[in-house]
């Protein structure tokens, strides 16, 4: 068999290995003329194709507006309402006092003493009753002007008369 230090190489005849590289590419650059170069870097804006950009814009602005005006508005609303409340509650109090004020002062108890003691009143006693006879034969009578309207207005006025 083998004897000897022979050595194989069997590298050699293994298939060699190409270097990775990445694919060329094609230069796809397409050159053009200056003016048409300039023409399209310029931005084109066409007043139609903004136009619904616009007035959506200005409705959700307008829209806006209007919800932070009312909100303003109701919170002004509110506060000057609290301020109201705050006077109506101090106001019915004050009427409140004035109220029970007034009932003492009017008390028939507060109308005696003033009487007695500012007026110099008494209480009613017999010597100041006086008895008034008054004629039994006393009658009033109210006199209407007279109209003359027709005969229908007459003829009510005299049932009228009779029922009453």
């Amino acid at each position: 068999m083998a004897t000897g230090n022979a050595a194989y190489d069997f590298g050699m005849f293994e298939p060699k290995r190409r270097e990775e590289r990445e694919p060329v590419r094609e230069n796809n650059v397409i050159e053009l003329p200056r003016e048409r170069l300039e023409e399209n870097r310029r931005p084109k804006h066409h007043l139609l194709k903004m136009l619904p950009t616009i007035l959506s814009f200005l409705v959700i602005a307008g829209m806006s507006g209007a919800y932070i005006y009312g909100q303003v508005q109701l919170s002004e609303l509110s506060d000057s309402l609290g301020i109201v409340a705050d006077e109506l509650s101090e106001d019915q109090s004050v009427y409140t006092q004035l109220k029970m004020n007034l009932e003492a002062q009017t008390s028939l108890e507060a109308v005696e003493n003033y009487a007695t003691n500012r007026l110099g009143m008494e209480k009613v006693s017999q010597k100041q009753i006086e008895n008034v006879a008054l004629s039994s034969g006393d009658k009033t009578q109210v006199l209407l002007p007279v109209t003359d309207t027709g005969w229908f207005s007459r003829l009510v006025h005299s049932v009228s008369r009779f029922l009453s």
